[in-house]
């Protein structure tokens, strides 16, 4: 046992030292996570709400600590993980279900030049969690308590997580304290069927990439998680989690392994490099708290990322928004913080001040857009459909982000800004087909004048040629490049190749909106239009003095 203030010695490789002067009395202030002193491979995730309650791992043992009594300042027990004697207990995924049945999204060309990978690059998650009635009477119908559970084990995913790049924002938390919204049964497909239903039916559910549902219920068999494979950032972007033991990382391990399903990961193989005796992928949940990736999943989640591209996870959350508690240390910027840099070991801002999360001195700003050298910075104009920005001069974040009008010249006039990019049918051909990709000729573009499953310019139950003024317009033809596309079946016929889909709303194969198809031509609703009938206006800069731009409403 242990009592505040006091220093704890576990097999005398490592000390962990609590002091009762940090943080206690802020009931919203007292979740965190971290690692302990010379000890690179360990990790921390602990509440100091009502004492001391968490989990801490060290190289060679994991270790529970509670309290032994109500009262959080008295008596505290350290326990292996492994005497807890938990059941055996499993992911209800397998290897022939819950697969989205739509195609994936094709990912962005990029070069060596456009810098980090989607793998290396922050993400973030904002999640939507329900708790249902059952979870909520199993905590004694006290609310309070049913955050602080909640809280605990969102606190364990992000450190999870956090290796790859990816941090957790509970932005949504839905407690049902009078009766169930929906049927929750003891099937966890029926149960994960129903959730998924229910919340795409609610217009009031606060906007998210990922809903998890913490039940009480007891899910037939040993199973106490089911989610959908590979569907961030969809409609089917949810998982149910069990919360099948009374401590909180189990559960929080749990959560990330379905969590993980939605972003693509499967169960790992005996082919899988696991850093430790288990990882999260695991398709059963063992005595120890996994808390790692394997190299299966590393590699699942960054071929999740590049070939759908889920562009949700790239957006920052709104950190006024977020629900748990701010924690200095997680890399994130949240309520009452000035910057978060991470933890002193990790942090390489010299703005930031790592131990309090505030500004260095005579840093005005840490991040951001217009944040260089500590010192708030426009933006500069990017190409030649982006607009240079005009900053207050107090805030590091950029003002938003608005382009030139659409129809303005761009890339040497051979094309038209569009919503601030400037299509082209030759990027387009490098997108669908890779590397070395060229354009069709003009006679792959006329097949569009037959209106066939390959060669059309629209199509309801019925493909629709193209007039002949319209074939640029159509399907898009290419030349070279890879063997197959990034999506789609293909067509070929001499040096022309196209892509088709079945389903009329997953075709991606028809050029794109706003391409130049002529002198002040350009696509619209694959018609060659005049570039007035398809803006309306594009001489803004007779009227704005050259700076005219575009909104999007």
């Amino acid at each position: 046992v242990l009592k505040y203030g006091m220093t704890l010695h576990v097999e005398t490789t490592f000390l962990l030292l609590f002091s009762p002067h940090q943080s206690l009395p802020l009931q919203d202030h007292c979740y965190y996570h971290g690692t302990i002193v010379n000890d690179t491979e360990s990790l921390v995730s602990i509440s100091t709400c009502d004492g001391l309650r968490g989990y801490f791992q060290t190289a060679a043992q994991r270790y529970l600590i509670e309290p032994v009594s109500e009262d959080s300042s008295g008596d505290h027990a350290v326990i292996k993980y492994e005497d807890a004697q938990d059941k055996p207990v499993v992911c209800g995924v397998t290897n022939t279900s819950w697969f989205p049945d739509y195609p994936p999204r094709i990912s962005k060309a990029r070069s060596r030049a456009m810098g980090p990978t989607l793998l290396q690059q922050q993400k973030y998650v904002e999640l939507y969690i329900v708790a249902d009635n059952r979870e909520y009477k199993k905590y004694n119908s006290d609310i309070n308590e049913v955050r602080k559970r909640i809280f605990e084990i969102v606190n364990f995913v992000n450190i999870v997580y956090k290796p790859l790049n990816t941090f957790i924002a509970l932005t949504g938390l839905e407690i049902w304290t009078d009766q169930d919204k929906m049927n929750v049964a003891t099937p966890a497909g029926t149960t994960l069927d129903n959730f998924n239903t229910w919340k795409n039916s609610q217009q009031d559910v606060k906007r998210h990439d990922n809903a998890q549902l913490v039940t009480g219920i007891d899910f037939d068999g040993p199973t106490v998680g089911l989610a959908f494979i590979g569907t961030f950032c969809s409609s089917l972007s949810t998982g149910v989690i069990q919360d099948h033991n009374p401590r909180a990382p189990a559960v929080g391990a749990t959560m990330s392994h379905e969590m993980g399903h939605n972003l693509g990961m499967n169960h790992d193989t005996s082919s899988c490099v696991c850093p430790d005796s288990t990882c999260i992928m695991a398709a059963a949940l063992s005595y120890t708290i996994p808390q790692k990736f394997s190299s299966c999943s590393v590699d699942q989640y960054n071929q999740f990322l590049n070939s759908r591209n889920p562009e949700c996870m790239l957006n920052t959350p709104d950190y006024t928004k977020i629900l748990s508690p701010p924690v200095c240390g997680n890399g994130f910027q949240e309520t009452g913080e000035e910057c978060d840099c991470g933890t002193v070991e990790d942090c390489k801002n010299p703005c930031c001040n790592a131990t309090t999360c505030t500004l260095s001195k005579g840093s005005d700003c840490a991040v951001g857009d217009c944040c260089y050298n500590c010192k708030v910075r426009c933006r500069k104009k990017r190409d030649d459909c982006d607009l240079p920005e005009y900053c207050d001069g107090k805030s590091a974040g950029c003002p938003e982000d608005v382009f030139a009008v659409n129809g303005h010249p761009c890339q040497d006039e051979k094309g038209y800004c569009y919503n601030g990019q400037c299509p082209q049918r030759e990027n387009q051909c490098v997108k669908m087909w890779g590397p070395g990709t060229v354009l069709g000729t003009q006679n792959c573009f006329n097949q569009n004048s037959r209106g066939t499953y390959y060669a059309y310019c629209k199509r309801t139950d019925k493909y629709i040629p193209c007039q002949k003024q319209d074939v640029m317009c159509g399907k898009l033809f290419c030349s070279g490049g890879m063997e197959d596309p990034n999506y789609g079946r293909y067509v070929m016929f001499g040096d022309c190749k196209a892509t088709f889909y079945d389903d009329p709303s997953n075709d991606f194969g028809q050029v794109d909106t706003g391409t130049k198809c002529g002198e002040r031509l350009v696509c619209s609703q694959n018609e060659c239009v005049d570039l007035q009938v398809a803006y309306k206006a594009t001489n803004c800069s007779a009227k704005c003095s050259g700076n005219g731009v575009s909104v999007i409403m």
